[in-house]
């Protein structure tokens, strides 16, 4: 098939979707052509004669503009062309064919009927578009838009900053395991920014690790990171080395790290609350420009920021889960002419450290002290104020007096930590008599009422009056006792039990606690407990609970059975 003129056809704009300069209905004016009544052979050797007048004016008027214009006439010779056009477009001299003299992206779309162009030439972003004239002709108006797309990029480009950034912050703050957010931050570093990254971090001993991410693998190597690594870890500042061979990527870099040839290499520093925890390294073919480095800089500070919270939390968890198993109650000693029994539940891990305690003390010449507490509070503080009561607490186990200076020296005690903490406890001491009745001493400082469950079903709610306790000072506290007959039994219980709320909020409240006791009367006290730990828990439902204990201690001589009694 024939290749069209250069200049296109008289038809162009209906085929390839071009606007007319001006319209050529009967009326309108039209830009005049020079060589109207000439054939295009005849004047294709020589420029055409400028038209006199008004005409002049208007090709005058085609030089001030910003654009350039090359008019080709339907055999593909220049007719006209602007000082614009002469230097943006190449050399398009009116008279000769447009292929002589017009750059390459022009020469290009017009052999190939096409009706735009957009392309780099001579350092130089240049757009062109043609539109059909009559009778043939058509007009190529171009111009430099180098400034346009520069500000365009820039703008895609700091999107694009701004949108890794917020997603690499996104995807590191959503875990708190520090070996995970650790290898996340080398893939996406590799990912995004490099051919290799690493991310090396020393730890609490003095010894560096290194989670090392390339060709899509991530793997963690206890080995020395490289001398660089090492050098920008002491010295806490950015080093970025151009074009070096591999046997200085090895020095430089964490073992892993290789390049078949010339490689550029940053190590930067993850510096977080104004300490350096380790060094990022990347490594990649193409040379870091200055945006680069920016870049990396606001990367490499989300990631110090996101290590060192895991790191912190992971910590805050180790020591929790310390001081939860040092807060555990004991196994519940022997005590003749009694049993005991308890049961604890604590809330959920995420809820880190419960207050709710128990213990069993003996003071020789005093006898045994049973205590039950619920610290105000969750977590580490809440822990070691729970230590500091039970501490307390194993001091008052000596006072001989009533069970009311013993809560008001643990008061005392607790005022002098300046702490805005508190406790409710409630005191339990025993005495054994000899006709295998127990008699209990209560005192209790805020604390629910203690329970007595009678062998016959019998249930007893004891109310003492008595302020909570570490809160105010010269506060009283109330003592009352109680006797347990054989098969008797005394339940000591904290606020997580009777407070456990449904999912239509409703409590379990004290009721339910009475019954499921009544329920298990003359049964060991451990059963019982478990019974109302079971009994709540289900009362919730799927929701969460605070921390549930409970204490039991049962009238019972050596030898009792419960058939003895009638049971």
């Amino acid at each position: 098939m024939p290749r069209p003129p250069v200049g296109g056809r008289a038809d162009d704009h209906a085929t390839q979707g071009v606007v007319p300069l001006r319209s050529t209905e009967a009326g309108s004016e039209r830009l005049p052509l020079p060589d109207d009544d000439v054939e295009p052979e005849e004047v294709s050797g020589a420029p055409p004669a400028d038209p006199p007048g008004p005409d002049r004016a208007l090709l005058d008027a085609l030089d001030v503009l910003d654009e350039a214009v090359v008019l080709v006439d339907p055999g593909g010779t220049v007719r006209r062309a602007n000082a614009r056009a002469r230097d943006l477009l190449g050399d398009p001299r009116p008279g000769r064919p447009l292929t002589s003299g017009a750059i390459p992206p022009l020469l290009e779309a017009a052999q190939a009927g096409r009706a735009t162009f957009d392309a780099d030439h001579g350092g130089r972003r240049v757009t062109g578009r043609r539109h059909a004239l009559p009778g043939g002709y058509a007009a190529w108006v171009a111009r430099d838009v180098t400034v346009e797309r520069a500000r365009e990029d820039a703008l895609l480009e700091e999107r694009a900053r701004k949108a890794f950034l917020a997603r690499t912050g996104r995807v590191l703050s959503g875990t708190l395991n520090l070996r995970r957010a650790w290898a996340l931050a080398a893939r996406l570093t590799a990912d995004e920014l490099a051919d290799q990254a690493a991310v090396t971090l020393w730890g609490d001993n003095g010894r560096p690790e290194t989670a090392v991410s390339r060709h899509g693998e991530t793997s963690f190597r206890l080995v020395p990171p490289g001398r660089g690594v090492t050098r920008v870890h002491d010295t806490g500042r950015l080093e970025r080395h151009d074009a070096v061979n591999a046997e200085r990527v090895r020095e430089l870099c964490p073992p892993e790290m290789t390049a078949g040839g010339p490689a550029h290499v940053l190590l930067v520093p993850l510096t977080a609350r104004g300490v350096c925890r380790g060094v990022l390294t990347l490594l990649r073919s193409r040379p870091f420009g200055d945006g680069d480095l920016d870049l990396v800089r606001e990367h490499a500070d989300r990631v110090a920021l996101a290590l060192e919270a895991a790191r912190l939390y992971e910590h805050r968890a180790d020591a929790a889960g310390d001081l939860r198993q040092a807060l555990r109650p004991r196994p519940l000693p022997q005590i003749p002419g009694v049993r005991l029994g308890a049961v604890y539940r604590p809330a959920p891990e995420e809820s880190m450290i419960g207050g709710d305690f128990y213990d069993v003390l003996y003071a020789p010449g005093h006898g045994w002290l049973l205590a039950l507490g619920d610290v105000c509070g969750k977590g580490v503080s809440a822990a070691v104020y729970t230590a500091q009561v039970r501490q307390a607490l194993h001091t008052a186990a000596d006072v001989a007096g009533p069970l009311t200076e013993a809560l008001d020296l643990i008061n005392r005690t607790l005022l002098i930590t300046d702490d805005s903490r508190f406790v409710t406890l409630v005191l339990a001491r025993l005495s054994a008599l000899g006709d295998g009745t127990v008699r209990v001493d209560l005192a209790s400082g805020g604390h629910p009422p203690p329970v007595v469950v009678r062998r016959d079903g019998t249930v007893r709610a004891f109310t003492l009056e008595g302020a909570i306790v570490g809160a105010l000072p010269d506060v009283e506290f109330e003592e009352t006792s109680v006797m347990l007959d054989p098969g008797d039994a005394l339940y000591l219980y904290t606020d997580g039990i009777v407070e456990a709320r449904g999912p239509d909020r409703e409590m379990f409240g004290a009721e339910r606690l009475h019954r499921a006791l009544a329920r298990y009367r003359g049964a060991p006290p451990t059963a019982a407990a478990e019974w109302v730990a079971q009994r709540a828990l289900a009362h919730l439902g799927p929701g969460e609970h605070d921390d549930m204990a409970i204490l039991g201690v049962q009238a019972w001589p050596p030898g009792h059975r419960m058939h003895e009694e009638g049971s």
